[in-house]
């Protein structure tokens, strides 16, 4: 992905994060154990909900934040975000999949980190601040949730 205002970056995650979420949908429901569906229909549910906050952020920043301009960091740094799909989710145990969803939230906090570090004007820090915790938030419900699925 090559977005070059931060209203393209929150767009191109807002898809990311839906696009998960059918992911983790459609392979709690193609026959994994009992165990494994439960855990991806919650997480599924969880990234459909990202998806919708991303969504409802994206509407009420404010047009400055948003039209914030960072080509420079991304022509030289594409940001580059796997394809939800290319992870067979229902062919893995509770522990895999938790470490495949920990690892995406995780490249997501990374970018929204450097992006941050780097931000330029007091709005754009702000937005990229509370992205930030957005998603801190999200993969700490995530790693309690996953731990107690373990426990089942």
């Amino acid at each position: 992905m090559l977005p070059k205002t931060m209203d393209e970056l929150l767009s191109t995650i807002e898809q990311f994060h839906k696009g998960l979420a059918d992911h983790l949908t459609d392979c709690a429901d193609d026959g994994s154990p009992e165990r494994e569906q439960l855990l991806l229909s919650y997480l599924a549910q969880q990234e459909q909900k990202l998806a919708a906050t991303l969504g409802v952020f994206r509407q009420k920043e404010s047009l400055n934040s948003l039209n914030t301009w960072f080509y420079a960091y991304t022509d030289r740094h594409p940001i580059t975000l796997r394809d939800p799909r290319e992870t067979d989710f229902k062919n893995l145990d509770c522990e895999q999949i938790c470490t495949e969803i920990t690892n995406a939230h995780q490249q997501l906090i990374d970018l929204y980190t450097h992006l941050h570090e780097r931000a330029e004007s007091d709005s754009s820090r702000n937005t990229l601040s509370e992205l930030l915790n957005i998603e801190q938030s999200n993969a700490k419900l995530l790693a309690r949730e996953a731990v107690r699925a373990q426990e089942m």
